[in-house]
């Protein structure tokens, strides 16, 4: 064995030296895939993945189950719904729901939503007031 793997061992530790020879502390996982997401360029695309991800907890279970994400291109996140009836509800709700997902984020912010509607029907979908067993 040699030197500086017997020292590395000896304090009960491993560690990798840089290229001066200085030991080197084990870096937090975050930090380093925070570092390789901006080297690829992709960090803001991969944050604005994560906001998109909070869709269900920031609408709820009752606008959940008439929609979902369908995408993301730059800062627009597109919102699949199912009902033109929804749709206007949702558009009249658009910059609440906005600051809500963008809610303590400071990177990877949604800069507008886009609601389409996605040709699928369930009871749930003919009326914002509605509940699937037509109770409201």
């Amino acid at each position: 064995m040699n030197g500086a793997a017997y020292g590395a061992m000896r304090g009960g530790k491993a560690r990798r030296g840089d290229a001066r020879g200085e030991a080197r502390h084990p870096e937090p996982v975050g930090g380093v895939l925070a570092e390789l997401l901006d080297r690829l360029g992709i960090r803001e695309r991969v944050e604005r993945s994560a906001t998109a991800a909070r869709w269900e907890r920031v609408v709820g279970p009752h606008i959940a189950r008439v929609t979902r994400v369908g995408g993301i291109r730059g800062g627009t996140l597109f919102i699949e719904v199912a009902g033109a009836a929804w749709m206007t509800e949702l558009n009249m709700m658009r910059r609440r729901l906005l600051g809500r997902l963008n809610r303590d984020r400071a990177r990877g912010r949604i800069e507008r939503i886009v609601f389409v509607q996605s040709g699928e029907s369930s009871p749930a979908a003919a009326r914002p007031g509605r509940t699937e067993k037509g109770r409201g």
